[in-house]
């Protein structure tokens, strides 16, 4: 039987972090794997998590912290390969880890580290992984899955077409986010193509953009520490100051020459992206100034300008000095009508309120993001109603399904690689011991 006829006991298709997972999970189990990668290398994606250190995990993770429509069944995933279990299943290819303030990493900082583990335990377990071939279809047999697939193309510049037997079958082939480390989406066109239930794809942990991106760019590069409030409104009617927040997150935003980044921007863009999707108007606040109150900031400067500057002639601007970056100030003043050069001691509390107010809560209208080019993961993909609790199609059996293919998210700081670990694993036990 020629190579590319070969048949196995279980084909995982995509070698990510969470297809590598499923590939070792299941050789433990004796199983005859194969690892199918588009790309030309496996696990690409592992490198750039974390800016390069791969913050592989965190401590607590409950499940509650993660969306979609499986949200309120995570926490039994966890319960059976968590974060403990994750820590064990690395120590037993050979990384140590640290911990610091719940986030995970491994010991040398290097997401290489993490990469090189997978990879030799990979190759430990006697899996053969076939890199440059791109699975484009799964065919249902008697006795298992047809994988129909096209390998890069060769010399001659002709696709080459091959075929594979398995007699179950991992997809880990991940979402839309950062396409061009193969996470092109190809996974979920083959669920829709078996007729699997999937949530829309859309972009998350992504940097958004404002409508008055002209007037922000002066806060270009800009960064500080607030909290993030999402609201949401119809079309564009006002939405009424009572208005809860959607979402919101606290930590260090950044500013862009046209938006807003940083983590907790980050972790509400999900809800933006599919807030946009709907042609609902998302409305962004930002509070710059937390740990006071805005009566409290209000008060603090107008003692400051009783008691330390009434007299002189400092400017609105010199007098603010200390209270936000410069190029924030610049921007608050500009959007408030206050002009910097006038004398501080002719500014009344009038506009001092109104100053605090625009600082406690600057308020932007969103109008789009950064895109899957730039995002970190999806929201949406495969149902989570498509799968049991082994991550076993419910229509297919023998199909697994497992990773960011699945509509599953979470927030910055290792949680959507837990996932990988989690889903990963779980789906290469299972398949392996049925």
């Amino acid at each position: 039987m020629s190579a590319s006829h070969r048949k196995y006991d279980i084909a995982v298709i995509g070698a990510g972090a969470c297809g590598m997972t499923a590939a070792i999970a299941a050789s433990r189990q004796g199983a005859n794997v194969c690892l199918i990668e588009s790309g030309s290398r496996v696990g690409t994606k592992i490198l750039k998590t974390g800016n390069g250190r791969c913050n592989l995990s965190h401590t607590p993770i409950e499940g509650s912290e993660y969306r979609g429509s499986g949200d309120g069944r995570i926490g039994t995933f966890l319960k059976t390969f968590g974060v403990d279990e994750t820590l064990e299943f690395f120590g037993s290819i050979g990384l140590i880890t640290r911990e610091k303030d719940g986030y995970i990493y491994p010991y040398s900082e290097m997401a290489s580290s993490v990469l090189d583990v997978l990879r030799f335990a990979v190759k430990d377990s006697g899996a053969d992984v076939l890199c440059s071939v791109k699975v484009t279809d799964i065919i249902r047999s008697d006795d298992g899955y047809n994988l129909q697939c096209e390998s890069d193309p060769d010399e001659k510049g002709k696709t080459v077409n091959s075929a594979y037997h398995a007699s179950k079958v991992i997809l880990c082939t991940g979402g839309c986010a950062d396409p061009a480390t193969g996470s092109d989406g190809s996974g979920i066109r083959i669920a829709q193509k078996l007729g699997l239930k999937v949530v829309k794809p859309l972009p998350a942990l992504v940097k958004v953009t404002v409508t008055n991106s002209r007037d922000l760019a002066v806060c270009a590069g800009v960064r500080c520490k607030g909290i993030v409030s999402v609201y949401m409104g119809d079309g564009g009617s006002d939405m009424s100051s009572g208005t809860e927040a959607v979402a919101s997150d606290r930590g260090e935003i950044q500013f862009t020459k046209d938006g807003l980044s940083g983590i907790p921007i980050f972790n509400v863009s999900r809800y933006i992206s599919r807030a946009l999707d709907g042609s609902v108007r998302v409305r962004v606040k930002l509070d710059l100034c937390p740990e006071m109150s805005a009566d409290e900031l209000v008060s603090f400067i107008m003692g400051y300008i009783r008691n330390g500057c009434s007299a002189g002639d400092i400017s609105t601007e010199e007098a603010l000095a200390g209270i936000m970056n410069k190029k924030i100030n610049t921007y608050i003043l500009k959007s408030t009508g206050i002009r910097p050069s006038t004398p501080v001691r002719d500014i009344g509390r009038d506009r001092i309120v109104k100053y605090a107010d625009a600082v406690k809560m600057l308020e932007f209208d969103i109008n789009g993001t950064y895109g899957f080019e730039q995002a970190q993961v999806t929201s949406g993909g495969v149902d989570m109603c498509e799968v049991d609790d082994n991550l076993q199609s419910v229509k297919y059996p023998g199909l697994y399904l497992a990773g960011e293919l699945l509509d599953v998210d979470g927030p910055c700081g290792g949680y959507n690689l837990q996932w990988a670990w989690t889903s990963g694993y779980l789906a290469g036990k299972s398949a392996a011991a049925k």
